[in-house]
């Protein structure tokens, strides 16, 4: 392979991440309620945002009208449909669930687990938060990535790849608003119990991240 053929292969893999960063962002925004039910998504405003262009959020946009969380209204308007919360806590409880594998997944890989690559994971998540803020869309992009990097460790490339396809909670707002939990520092210990090779110490914390997530600190 020449080295244009190397380059314009790298540019074309970055231009995927960014189309499926900028989705995978919009989805959250919309599932968590960032996004509210009735609001006119904007091409140029997003794009001015996220600071893309507006390429992939025009394909994000068609995607998520196919997914039905878009909907298109009178001139071509976008809207956010209602996504009540009966729904998202049904989708929590699913991202509790697969957090809570992934646990006992790193658990039964901790003596072969490669805990460089878990803790590498906190790099982009750090840059995001010091560069941009916790409130920033792009910390909030690093964070999905920070768990869908967790997952890859975890997981086979086949079941990875199927969950980051599914439209779980990973939200960032109650981490910033609930003091004593620093989203480093919290992250941080989160890995250290998740590859601390002791499962009731990894299904815990797993949980507790979750719930914390949600607004609500409460462990069953």
């Amino acid at each position: 392979m020449t080295i244009e053929r190397d380059a314009a292969t790298a540019e074309e893999g970055e231009a995927l991440s960014a189309r499926e960063r900028v989705y995978r962002y919009l989805r959250q925004q919309i599932i968590t309620g960032q996004y509210s039910g009735g609001i006119r998504l904007v091409e140029e405003q997003i794009a001015d945002e996220l600071s893309v262009s507006r390429t992939p959020i025009r394909e994000a946009l068609q995607r998520l009208t196919s997914d039905g969380l878009v909907i298109r209204v009178r001139r071509g308007q976008l809207v956010v449909v209602n996504i009540d919360q009966k729904t998202r806590d049904e989708l929590h409880e699913l991202r509790i669930a697969f957090d809570e594998v992934a646990a006992k997944m790193l658990t039964a890989a901790s003596g072969n687990l490669d805990t460089d690559a878990l803790y590498r994971t906190l790099k982009p998540l750090a840059d995001a938060l010091a560069t941009h803020g916790p409130a920033s869309p792009e910390y909030a992009m690093a964070h999905l990535d920070f768990h869908i990097a967790i997952n890859r460790i975890a997981f086979s490339p086949t079941t990875s790849s199927f969950l980051e396809h599914q439209a779980f909670l990973y939200p960032t707002d109650d981490y910033v608003q609930q003091s004593g939990h620093e989203p480093i520092s919290q992250h941080r210990a989160l890995l250290d119990d998740l590859g601390s090779g002791d499962l009731q110490r990894a299904l815990t914390a797993a949980r507790r991240h979750a719930l914390r997530g949600h607004g609500n600190t409460t462990l069953s």
